[in-house]
């Protein structure tokens, strides 16, 4: 299908680091991560009963969790990847914190909205997997679908969820997930992260909605 518009809405970077060996940081080592003007209008949240913590920076546009087994860093600007710090700053907190906590694995999460030139025809799509006296009492208002992509033999997996919420947009979901022991250099996550974001554009030009 041809893309007329798309728009990046929310993204993130998510480690996920070996449960058995893993120790949450307190809550002074997430409060000194970032001092002066960063700070400004800065929130910290400790939940004892999710065992989360989470460090709010609006100065930043940033949110900084740390769940059991994980860290992660949401970009909250909604600008596009070449304007985005998230790596930067996500890889300087993963250093801070968590350079000597063996990695599992690490990943990126998309919400993308995509517009296009055709309209997308929900009720033909409905009818591949349902019979359509379904609708012959109700209305069908928005349909999605969700699948996963096993790449690289194993070390990749991707999940996607795709929604119609207009009659010529769609909503995606999009998990890309690498499993690794060990880090990748700034510019590698920098340029995996740009590649996974690009590579999204595939699944929407080939709808078939």
């Amino acid at each position: 299908m041809e893309i007329t518009f798309k728009s990046l809405h929310h993204t993130n970077i998510v480690f996920v680091f070996d449960e058995r060996k893993f120790v949450m940081p307190n809550n002074t080592a997430l409060l000194s991560l970032y001092k002066g003007q960063k700070t400004g209008g800065a929130n910290f949240a400790d939940d004892v009963t999710l065992r989360t913590k989470v460090l709010d920076l609006p100065g930043l546009k940033m949110q900084v969790s740390v769940e059991p087994n994980r860290l992660r860093v949401d970009d909250n600007s909604q600008v596009e990847l070449r304007d985005s710090n998230l790596i930067k700053e996500a890889l300087n907190i993963y250093h801070e914190l968590f350079s000597e906590t063996p990695l599992t694995g690490f990943g990126f999460n998309f919400d993308i909205y995509y517009q296009f030139r055709d309209v997308l025809m929900i009720k033909e799509f409905f009818a591949h997997f349902m019979d359509s006296k379904i609708l012959e009492k109700a209305n069908l208002l928005d349909i999605g679908v969700q699948f996963t992509l096993e790449k690289e033999e194993g070390k990749r997996r991707e999940t996607y969820f795709l929604k119609v919420t207009a009659p010529l947009e769609v909503a995606v979901h999009v998990n890309s997930h690498f499993f690794v022991s060990k880090i990748l250099e700034p510019l590698d996550i920098q340029e995996l992260f740009e590649t996974c974001y690009e590579e999204i554009d595939d699944i929407a030009y080939n709808l078939k909605f």
